[in-house]
């Protein structure tokens, strides 16, 4: 058990792993009402194929979302009852590499951590319960394939990564869903649902000694590790990028991103870093102060509509700006836009008197996250970041250089990993 100490801030994370390899930290702030806890697996939509063994395993899209799904309902209850009985909040999301499972409480942080453990540890699935679930899914996903927005994001993500299945939407298809079997959910559980391959945080007010032994009890039956099973994943490697595409919707306006990749891996302690890099260079290039942004929004090429978003993975890695546009000024905002992001670094220069001013800004920013425990629970990434916590945010933000972060922009921000996609009104052709 290690103890990890935030003197600056007057916190402490306790850090461990059980046993059967479940990692576990704790954060306990006793002046707070609210405790927050996130149980995460390495499991996400991109986890398809892989091998056990040696022996490749394929599985339908959209398997770990619905597993996620399913865990919930067991044969003589619904983990959401109970949590509502303890008068907690509770949910789950799937990402490309992830699935968490969380809960917010004032009270019964206990029973509430019992419970998380309980549900998520004992699958339960058979023919009735996995087939009706095909439907509430199939809904879920044709909702999304109406969603221009979510298609434009998965657009790009088919530009930048091609052929690989990060191009599948993370709920999968109607089609694929249909051979999810519960043998087939029995199976990935058994896979990726081990101890050795889970993380759980807490944060909140809680008794430390009592947590950890409720942790220890709710997992006692948990032994096997992923170690034993030898699973290794089947990485997505750097495809060629489509440079251009585009399809037609039921839309108003036309919708357009642009897409860049980032080759270079990077180890946990740097990916903690490059994420708050890219987090301020976005911001000083194309933020809602930045000179840049105020010229393309008085020339009516951008709006609110306009977006960027930040995706940091192990494995894959790319930034994408979003905005709603029009058929006369599409290609104008994305030859801007473009401008902007293949000269990043030359951009950055001209704004370094605001570089100082910038970190201070984002140091802030962290600094206000710390009051709340689900912030602090929702952004810790055991797997992504190590042991780093938004409570190491502002120490990196310090140390960070002019210099270095202009070195980062102009070895990232590679035109040739530069992609473009864009969704037309329907009927309307460039």
């Amino acid at each position: 058990m290690a103890a990890i100490n935030y003197s600056r801030f007057g916190e402490e994370m306790e850090s461990f792993a059980l046993l059967n390899g479940l990692h576990v930290d704790l954060i306990a702030r006793p002046s707070f009402h609210q405790t927050d806890g996130i149980l995460t697996t390495r499991f996400g939509s991109v986890n398809t194929t892989f091998t056990v063994d040696d022996q490749l395993k394929t599985y339908p899209s959209g398997i770990a979302h619905f597993l996620e799904h399913k865990l919930f309902e067991k044969e003589e209850y619904d983990a959401f009852d109970k949590f509502a009985i303890y008068g907690a909040d509770s949910n789950a999301f799937t990402s490309f590499t992830r699935t968490s499972y969380l809960f917010s409480t004032a009270e019964n942080v206990g029973e509430c951590v019992s419970t998380l453990l309980d549900f998520v540890f004992s699958p339960y699935f058979s023919d009735q319960t996995v087939n009706k679930e095909k439907g509430i899914i199939g809904q879920e996903i044709q909702m999304y394939e109406d969603d221009a927005n979510w298609q434009l994001l998965f657009g790009i993500i088919s530009n930048l990564y091609p052929k690989t299945p990060l191009t599948a939407d993370i709920a999968g298809s109607v089609q694929s869903i249909q051979a999810i079997t519960p043998a087939m959910l029995y199976e990935c559980d058994q896979y990726f649902y081990q101890p050795s391959n889970m993380s759980l945080m807490i944060v909140g007010n809680f008794n430390g000694t009592q947590i950890k032994e409720i942790i220890k009890n709710a997992t006692a039956g948990s032994s096997v590790s992923n170690d034993k099973l030898n699973l290794q994943r089947v990485k997505l490697g750097h495809p060629a990028i489509v440079p251009f595409a585009e399809r037609q919707m039921d839309v108003q306006r036309p919708k357009l991103a642009l897409g860049v990749r980032g080759e270079k891996e990077f180890l946990p302690a740097e990916r903690f870093k490059v994420k708050i890099m890219l987090q301020i260079i976005l911001e000083m290039l194309v933020g809602e102060s930045s000179a840049d942004y105020q010229r393309l929004f008085d020339q009516g090429l951008i709006d609110n509509s306009f977006g960027y978003e930040i995706q940091l993975e192990d494995g894959f890695q790319f930034v994408d700006f979003y905005l709603d546009t029009s058929l006369e000024q599409i290609d104008q905002a994305a030859a801007e836009l473009k401008a902007i992001i293949v000269n990043a670094a030359a951009k950055l220069t001209e704004q370094k008197p605001i570089f100082e001013s910038m970190k201070r800004e984002f140091i802030g920013r962290a600094i206000k996250g710390m009051n709340s425990n689900e912030n602090i629970a929702n952004q810790f990434d055991l797997w992504l970041y190590g042991e780093r916590t938004v409570f190491d945010v502002p120490a990196t933000i310090e140390r960070l250089t002019f210099d270095e972060v202009v070195d980062f922009a102009d070895q990232f921000f590679d035109p040739a990993k530069l992609t473009r996609y864009q969704i037309l009104p329907r009927g309307d052709q460039k």
